[in-house]
């Protein structure tokens, strides 16, 4: 028998024997725990359905991945006792799975579907970088910043963009080609600085760059490290930081010491990353996507967006994906003073707009929206803070 398998059995016995004491307790919080998560996931696909303006509910990742993820509940039915589903190992892994398999992996396919996490994301870090809001304004966006900052598919390289590369990076983002995206940055550019817009119609040339696009999907081993640990079986950059001198000479190169250290740095890149694992990432998807939606009635680009979809054949979220990037990304990337700006130089827009200033509009009802979501409603779990710590060292003996 291997040591691993070895190490597997008693882990199996500790948990029913020496926490004998606290398992009724165990076993309520398990059970809560899951049946929460998915009391979230269905509030959310059921709200989600009755959205007239969202094409989410036709989009084929979300008819994969929401009844994948509904079909993990099967792992709670009370087939067997309580004792036997829900002690620790066995509960540990039924979360696990949930987790790692219906909440990080299908969760990711799910909150871009309609480029809704790339909208929000983009506002959010526009109004950062001009001093607009702070991070801790948004709890809740704060936790998808950083869980999400790691995201290529988001960013498009190694570094969040700066101000001036807002409006280019989110078309590279979304499926343009680079010299299409500069194009459509520099006219941003011009309309963000009063000058006359380009002649033709906006959505014609929009549209026309962005078709045969093709989003690059979110990886989430790119995000976490925890996920290429435990899903991937990815240990090749694992770091021993708590063997010493002596134990690593001695114990080096045994299977003892690989399962340790291996052990030791998931669990410390999970407590780094528990707070993207606390939020119920479905859920959170449906969030994002009422909100461009309500954002675009309250911008009153719905008269816009109507006969561009008629005439352009094409979904709502590509009209208002070229309304977002060159009528707010592009103050935010090329304007001094962006809540006090004003278009002048595009008719149309200024006639639908409810305010002078799109971007104080937009800003307040962006952080009045994300703060009046229900925490109780996107997290699943309370992820505690950095403390007690449990780590695996083995014997130098």
């Amino acid at each position: 028998m291997s040591w691993s398998i070895a190490f597997g059995v008693h882990t199996a016995l500790t948990s029913i024997l020496e926490v004998n004491r606290a398992l009724p307790e165990i076993i309520n919080i398990s059970k809560l725990v899951f049946n929460n998560y998915f009391t979230q996931v269905k509030n959310s696909v059921e709200i989600a359905l009755k959205e007239e303006s969202s094409n989410m509910k036709n989009s084929p990742v979300w008819k994969h991945n929401v009844p994948t993820i509904l079909f993990l509940e099967n792992f709670g039915l009370p087939v067997y006792e309580d004792l036997a589903l829900w002690n620790p190992f066995c509960g540990g892994t039924n979360l696990n799975v949930l987790n790692f398999l219906g909440n990080i992996d299908g969760g990711c396919a799910i909150i871009d579907c309609q480029a809704q996490l790339r909208i929000v994301m983009y506002l959010y870090h526009g109004l950062l970088i001009n001093g607009i809001i702070e991070e801790e304004e948004i709890p809740f966006l704060k936790h998808l910043y950083e869980g999400f900052k790691e995201c290529k598919a988001l960013w498009q390289g190694g570094s969040l963009p700066k101000k001036g590369e807002l409006t280019k990076k989110f078309w590279i983002s979304f499926g343009m080609g680079l010299s299409e995206s500069k194009q459509m940055s520099d006219e941003a550019q011009q309309l963000a600085q009063g000058k006359r817009p380009s002649s033709g119609d906006l959505f014609a040339r929009g549209g026309k760059m962005c078709r045969g696009r093709k989003m690059q999907p979110i990886d989430p081993a790119e995000m976490l490290t925890s996920f290429r640990r435990i899903c991937e079986r990815d240990f090749h950059d694992v770091v021993d930081k708590y063997h010493t001198p002596e134990q690593k000479r001695k114990m080096q190169g045994t299977e003892q010491y690989a399962v340790a250290v291996r052990t030791n740095d998931t669990l410390d890149h999970l407590e780094d990353e528990i707070q993207l694992h606390s939020l119920n990432i479905p859920a959170a998807a449906y969030y994002l996507e009422q909100f461009v939606c309500s954002i675009s009635r309250v911008l009153g680009w719905q008269q816009l967006l109507t006969p561009f979809m008629l005439e352009h054949k094409s979904d709502m979220r590509q009209g208002v994906a070229i309304l977002f990037a060159q009528h707010i990304l592009g103050v935010l990337d090329f304007h001094d003073h962006p809540l006090t700006h004003e278009f002048q130089n595009v008719p149309g827009l200024v006639k639908a707009s409810p305010a002078p200033s799109i971007i104080a509009a937009a800003t307040g009802f962006f952080v009045n929206f994300f703060n009046r979501v229900p925490p109780q409603k996107i997290i699943w779990f309370q992820a505690l803070e950095s403390g007690d710590e449990v780590k695996v060292v083995t014997s130098n003996k």
